[in-house]
């Protein structure tokens, strides 16, 4: 039998649930609660304090998971008695969930579906909550996370920065679901190249480049069949790496404005991770090392983005 990881976060006590939920102990799949029943208090928070971080469904329940995740996202959004942490917290857990879904299996329909409704509900919270954007960048995670936080991050940001810019809903949509899923190719890698991704871009020689951008196109590769994705997200995917120079593995010059903006938004955060900066020194660096590669405007708009959501603090 197959088992699907899900974060502890997106399944909360005291609901009835439609899918029988396990956890992983001692090299094996334990049922926790069953179908129909619900998770007590009191076994949830016995898992935080063990720090089991994740429960497991079977393949046959992703639907009825996917259904019952969507019906709680919408609730706890709309809930004014819950506090921004633990709506972030609890939109955070739905977007790993999906990230690490099409990580694992990137052909999964219903993973690509959970991505769509985590990036919606991602915007949401930024977009109702001023101080989310700033409570999700300020989380510290282990470094086996960080290309997950990585995503959300550049999710987080570049649907911000979409929105000042007036992109459209479908566009902000598009943009939001190809960050999540931007570097899905990443952990399809073998495991000295994936340490590429933490290794600082002046850095890596020219076959490195040459071995760590095979991901965009390994991604397009792994979604471009798939009928549930459309052309947007797919050149987004694809594009993630372009700069306005051609200096990209594409060697595009024109790029879209979302393609553009998923591009400096990866280009940034990424060097956060690898460089080990201040998002203020990140930012200074940027405004030096890639004129040409981003459009001023564009950079003096996302400068503007982070000093006004408090990022650069």
């Amino acid at each position: 039998m197959d088992y699907t990881p899900l974060r502890i976060s997106t399944v909360k006590p005291l609901k009835s649930l439609t899918f029988d939920l396990y956890i992983f102990f001692k090299d094996q799949y334990l049922c926790y609660v069953k179908k129909g029943e619900q998770l007590t208090e009191d076994k949830y928070t016995k898992l935080k304090v063990q720090k089991i971080a994740k429960f497991f469904i079977t393949e046959s329940d992703e639907l009825s998971y996917q259904k019952f995740l969507d019906s709680l996202l919408s609730e706890t959004l709309k809930n004014t008695q819950i506090s921004i942490d633990d709506k972030v917290h609890m939109v955070e857990g739905a977007a790993s969930s999906a990230i690490e879904r099409m990580q694992t299996n990137p052909g999964s329909e219903s993973a690509y579906y959970m991505t769509e409704t985590a990036a919606k509900s991602l915007r949401q919270i930024i977009k109702s909550n001023p101080e989310a954007l700033k409570k999700i960048f300020g989380k510290k995670v282990e470094k086996n996370e960080e290309l997950i936080k990585h995503s959300l991050n550049v999710c987080a940001l570049a649907v911000k920065l979409a929105e000042i810019l007036h992109c459209t809903e479908q566009e902000l949509d598009d943009l939001g679901t190809a960050a999540l899923i931007h570097d899905i190719a990443i952990t399809q890698m073998n495991k000295d190249d994936i340490q590429l991704f933490y290794k600082p871009r002046k850095l890596l020689s020219s076959d490195d480049k040459r071995v760590y951008y095979l991901h965009t196109k390994d991604a397009k590769t792994l979604l471009q069949e798939k009928p549930y994705v459309n052309k947007t997200i797919l050149e987004l995917v694809a594009n993630h790496e372009e700069v306005l120079s051609g200096q990209g593995p594409n060697k595009k010059k024109k790029l879209t404005k979302l393609e553009e903006i998923l591009s400096m938004v990866n280009n940034y955060d990424k060097r956060t991770i690898t460089n080990k900066t201040t998002p203020m020194q990140t930012l200074k660096d940027m405004m030096i090392d890639e004129m040409g590669n981003y459009s001023l405007d564009l950079l003096n708009e996302f400068k503007k983005v982070l000093h006004s959501e408090g990022l650069l603090e």
